[in-house]
């Protein structure tokens, strides 16, 4: 109760309010919080309640909560009110972002075709889902009679299947590349290991 009485404050003058080695569970006052749980009276000024007290909210307020828990489980109706970010390096996800920045200073033109095809082959797995969800929309509107006599279902079927065998010819290339530059980037992984393992 202490800390939402608190928080009142920068909540109307629109500051920051970080609440530090915060538990699994949140109070209950914070609710209103988290969701933003704002409204306007005839004036047009914004408040929200707090305490069960209304609060003129100015819209700069942020609220930061912090924990020192390794691994923290909210429970799922805290998570969907907030933006969890974790903070915890583990060693292979350094040793793996070092190795990124050798590469990118060492050999640029290695890093830069290995993001292109990371995006490439997201890209290609968003146009295939895509197909695919064309097809079943085609199929779970349409009668079997409708798909062989309607021109527009034959062409969207011939259509998917083509972006398909692209598609998959396309990831299996990319695949083929992306073998490559790994070997390439493995030639740094040392240095990534021992920048690491300062770290």
């Amino acid at each position: 109760q202490m800390c939402i009485r608190d928080s009142s404050n920068a909540v109307r003058i629109g500051r920051t309010v970080l609440l530090e080695d915060v538990e699994e569970t949140l109070d209950a006052g914070f609710d209103a919080l988290l969701e933003k749980q704002t409204y306007q009276n005839e004036s047009g000024i914004t408040f929200i309640r707090l305490d069960n007290k209304d609060v003129e909210y100015d819209s700069h307020f942020n609220l930061f909560v912090t924990s020192k828990l390794p691994n923290p489980h909210y429970m799922p109706e805290v998570s969907i009110k907030v933006t969890l970010i974790n903070f915890t390096v583990t060693f292979r996800g350094l040793e793996d972002q070092l190795l990124g920045d050798v590469v990118k200073q060492e050999q640029p033109e290695v890093e830069r075709t290995r993001d292109e095809i990371i995006r490439n082959l997201a890209s290609d797995k968003k146009a295939l889902t895509e197909a695919e969800d064309n097809i079943l929309r085609l199929l779970a509107n349409s009668s079997l009679e409708q798909l062989l006599d309607e021109e527009e279902a034959v062409k969207t079927l011939r259509n998917a299947k083509f972006t398909s065998s692209e598609i998959t010819r396309r990831m299996a290339e990319s695949v083929k590349v992306e073998e490559q530059i790994n070997v390439a980037r493995n030639a740094y992984r040392s240095v990534a290991i021992r920048g690491a393992i300062i770290y």
